[in-house]
């Protein structure tokens, strides 16, 4: 019986990620974004001068991935890079005036879609599932999770 709670739970988890992403996906789509270049712009606005590691983490990706889509943001304007002034083997990403003015262009409106999706949920809800999900979040991430996998 446990074994068919803990499936459920998780087919139901995937459902709600599915379902989140298709709202996002279409509402990015509008500025030519995916939604991996959206999280670039988003911390790199929010973490001038971020290198690629920390980058990688926050998206929850390899670094090969996360070059290559700097890469192709780099070549259409939205980022810069600069090589790290304290380790020159490191790069620093800023956002270009263009990327910037795109991620001005869409985050408020992004902000609103999440409000709009959220606000389908009492607030009392909207707590409960916070605390479950932070605690679903922590036993998930990468140094817990790897003693799971491994």
């Amino acid at each position: 019986m446990m074994q068919q709670v803990k499936f459920e739970l998780y087919e139901s988890l995937k459902s709600i990620f599915l379902h989140i992403d298709n709202h996002e996906k279409a509402f990015l789509a509008q500025f030519g974004l995916n939604v991996p270049r959206f999280y670039v712009l988003m911390h790199v606005e929010k973490n001038p001068g971020i290198n690629y590691i920390v980058l990688s983490d926050l998206l929850l990706c390899t670094k090969s991935n996360t070059t290559r889509i700097v890469r192709g943001m780099q070549e259409e304007g939205l980022i810069s890079r600069q090589v790290d002034p304290t380790d020159r083997r490191s790069y620093q990403l800023t956002l270009t005036k263009a990327g910037h003015d795109l991620f001005n262009r869409v985050y408020p409106d992004y902000k609103k879609l999440v409000d709009r999706l959220m606000s389908m949920l009492d607030k009392a809800k909207l707590d409960e599932y916070l605390k479950a999900s932070s605690e679903i979040e922590n036993t998930l991430t990468p140094n817990r999770a790897q003693s799971i996998s491994g």
